[in-house]
């Protein structure tokens, strides 16, 4: 049952890339970026339930696309759990395990609503880490650059800071990643002076 939910989730996830090409860009590299380092995470905590965290992960984002201007103003995260709950009611699935899907969904932000169980700061984590492990916020930077926004400059080092204090839900993984995290630190600061 496992493997059919993932690989349905991951299914859904390509087919709605396809659907809207604009939103392709990083999300071919982010989302599975992100089950990499779910699986690390889950590697080192098999009590951790896999099958709601690789769900959640293919799912975390489903929310981001389609994406228009009037999109700004929306949550991804809210849309997502829509978008999620409607999907996993469709297949038959698991009343609890849904609920903390649709959690972990929702949570993994950690802004208005924080990751109260374990799945949930798996994802959390996760898609923090995989920042710091792709070109998110130099194309924030460049983005700034272009268009002459010190607000969305500011804004890239503030994201840096806020997906580094989201790995301190697994202290290993933050302690791996500090060295990337004191590199991208400098380059932010740095980037904005050339």
């Amino acid at each position: 049952m496992m493997a059919d939910i993932v690989n349905l989730s991951k299914k859904l996830f390509y087919d709605r890339l396809k659907k809207y090409p604009l939103a392709k860009g990083g999300y071919y590299f982010h989302v599975p970026e992100v089950e990499r380092w779910a699986r690390i995470i889950l590697q080192k905590n098999p009590d951790i339930d896999a099958e709601v965290v690789l769900v959640a992960v293919w799912l975390h984002d489903i929310g981001s696309f389609p994406h228009t201007k009037q999109d700004h103003a929306r949550d991804h995260a809210v849309a997502g759990m829509r978008i999620a709950n409607v999907f996993l009611k469709k297949h038959h699935y698991d009343a609890q395990k849904t609920r903390m899907i649709l959690h972990c969904i929702r949570a993994h932000r950690c802004r208005d609503v924080k990751p109260k169980t374990k799945e949930a700061k798996c994802v959390a984590c996760s898609d923090s880490a995989s920042h710091l492990t792709d070109y998110v916020y130099l194309r924030m930077m460049i983005d700034a650059r272009t268009i002459n926004d010190k607000q969305l400059a500011g804004y890239a080092r503030d994201k840096l800071e806020r997906d580094y204090d989201d790995l301190s839900f697994f202290p290993h993984i933050q302690k791996e990643l500090t060295p990337l995290y004191l590199a991208w630190k400098r380059l932010l600061s740095e980037y904005h002076k050339i």
